[in-house]
C-alpha cells in the first residue's frame, strides 16, 4: 500500500465520519459559515435540510475519493468532486433555506 493510498483512506474516513455526524444531527459545528453566523442568519436556514445536504454531500465526496483508488483516470477527483461540490453549495443555499 502506497503513501498516497493511505492518505486517501484517511480522507475517506474523515469524510464518512463527518457525514455520519451531520446525518445524526450532531455535527452542526462542521458546517462552515453556519456555526459562525448570527442568530438572524441561522434563522434563514432549515437546519434539518442543511444537515441532510451536507451529510449526504460528505458521504458522496468520501465515496468518490474511495473510488479514486480504483480508477486509473488521473483527473478523476477534479472531474467528479467539482460538480458534487457545486451541487452541495447550490442545494445548501436554495433548498435548505426557509
Amino acid at each position: 500500500m502506497t503513501a498516497e493510498s493511505i492518505t486517501l483512506l484517511i480522507v475517506v474516513a474523515i469524510c464518512v465520519a463527518a457525514g455520519v455526524l451531520l446525518l445524526l444531527g450532531r455535527g452542526d459545528w462542521l458546517i462552515s459559515g453556519y456555526n459562525t453566523a448570527s442568530a438572524e442568519e441561522r434563522a434563514e436556514y432549515n437546519i434539518r435540510r442543511l444537515r441532510l445536504v451536507m451529510g449526504i454531500g460528505m458521504l458522496a465526496v468520501g465515496a468518490l475519493v474511495l473510488l479514486d483508488l480504483f480508477v486509473a483516470y488521473e483527473a478523476f477527483l477534479i472531474v467528479t468532486i467539482l460538480p458534487v461540490t457545486i451541487l452541495i453549495l447550490v442545494l445548501g443555499n436554495t433548498w435548505a433555506k426557509n
